[in-house]
């Protein structure tokens, strides 16, 4: 239901952006693109499953100063893009780990086929309204949950290499 409705939300984004032109709103191309695309960022920021009760969330928004939907979709987008390139054990413990983590790569509608690398990564961390950058904020917070929760020294040095 989710996926259908950002479809449509991106579907109806693309056959007006001609009536900008037709009714005059804006005054160039370059501000109507960019009007679009805030659009565009605002529906995929509003597509964010938040999962405010989960502690990994909680370390991160109160850590970082993000948004519980920041911090979800980020937490996301990291850990869709670890369980994309781990193999299948360490991906079960890591599942483990982190009760709730169906629910966290599953935050953003897509996640999963989303994050299939790390310029993909920033480019969810863009559209949530984070610096790209922040990813080097986010995986360590991360790796420390994670260690609270006696994940092993082979999944966290893993980690470590898909998030450098």
């Amino acid at each position: 239901m989710k996926i259908k409705t950002t479809i449509i939300t991106l579907s109806a984004l693309l056959l007006v952006s001609p009536s900008y032109a037709f009714f005059g709103f804006g005054s160039s191309e370059e501000k109507s693109s960019v009007d679009l695309n805030s659009l565009a960022n605002d529906a995929f920021s509003s597509q964010v499953d938040t999962q405010a009760d989960s502690d990994l969330v909680k370390m991160l928004s109160s850590q970082l100063d993000v948004s519980p939907t920041q911090a979800t979709g980020g937490a996301g987008a990291l850990l869709a893009l670890a369980s994309n390139s781990l193999g299948a054990s360490q991906t079960t413990e890591l599942a483990s780990a982190i009760p709730g983590l169906s629910s966290l790569t599953g935050s953003i509608p897509g996640l999963s086929g989303l994050a299939s690398n790390f310029g993909a990564v920033s480019d969810i961390f863009s559209k949530l309204g984070l610096d790209p950058s922040m990813v080097t904020q986010f995986a360590p917070i991360i790796l420390k949950y994670l260690g609270t929760q006696n994940a092993s020294s082979g999944l966290l040095d893993s980690l470590g290499k898909i998030w450098q």
